[in-house]
């Protein structure tokens, strides 16, 4: 995949008599007959639920059921895309019924921050991170604390890298779009582990909670930022 310029996460809650299983398996139907390839979109990845929640230490377990991630040549793709006919005529019709109503959207510029070459096991698990910046701080800050002294504190555990396969932070300094429902979110980050176990691990790790859970708080909200807890699965 080239390096995308934009990012866009969708962001769902599932039918309430749709279990994850029947859930996820109503959405690949879907996909199969509908494939989402508009112009200039890279990738396009469905993060099924998974039960239980994400450990981290100073946020809440999101209400959102499920998470869709597209990334784009450009800002601009994106746009055309939700503003497109299509969209608006299929694509969101097609999905809506499984759903309990309008998806939520976020967008900005992804930030790779480190990855694994290798290609990610089927035993991979996905931990979507939604924070609520600190309001004293200005928006630049808490990306600049949280895309760097943050993100070297992530990965400067004495095990991380054994178990994490892939970090990306995308700050979302403004709403995504008014096609679909806007978030009081400052961004997504996504984080890749190898296993259930190896999440676990991690974030039951004398190093996470003594460097990391310490420093969320110092430019998160804990009260209102959440996490959701996913395994990618493809669908077309």
């Amino acid at each position: 995949m080239s390096d995308p310029a934009y990012k866009l996460v969708i962001l769902m809650h599932s039918r309430h008599d749709l279990g994850s299983d029947a859930f996820t398996e109503a959405w690949a139907r879907v996909d199969r007959s509908d494939p989402v390839a508009p112009p200039g979109l890279l990738r396009y990845a469905f993060n099924a639920p998974l039960a239980g929640d994400a450990p981290v230490a100073n946020a809440a377990a999101a209400s959102f059921d499920a998470a869709i991630e597209l990334w784009w040549a450009r800002k601009n793709d994106a746009a055309d895309w939700v503003a497109s006919r299509a969209f608006r005529d299929r694509w969101l019709p097609l999905r809506l019924p499984l759903l309990t109503g309008r998806p939520t959207a976020i967008g900005g510029v992804p930030q790779l921050i480190w990855e694994r070459p290798e290609p990610a096991p089927q035993t991979a698990v996905k931990v979507l991170v939604l924070p609520v910046a600190l309001r004293r701080l200005r928006f630049q800050e808490f990306v600049d604390h949280w895309t760097g002294s943050h993100a070297r504190l992530a990965l400067g555990g004495p095990h991380t890298k054994e178990r994490l396969l892939r970090l990306e932070d995308m700050p979302a300094p403004t709403p995504a779009t008014s096609r679909l429902e806007s978030s009081l979110y400052d961004g997504v980050g996504a984080l890749t582990f190898a296993s259930l176990e190896a999440l676990a691990a991690e974030f039951g790790s004398d190093y996470y909670r003594e460097n990391l859970a310490p420093d969320e708080v110092r430019f998160t909200d804990p009260a209102t930022s959440a996490t959701l807890l996913t395994k990618e699965v493809v669908t077309t």
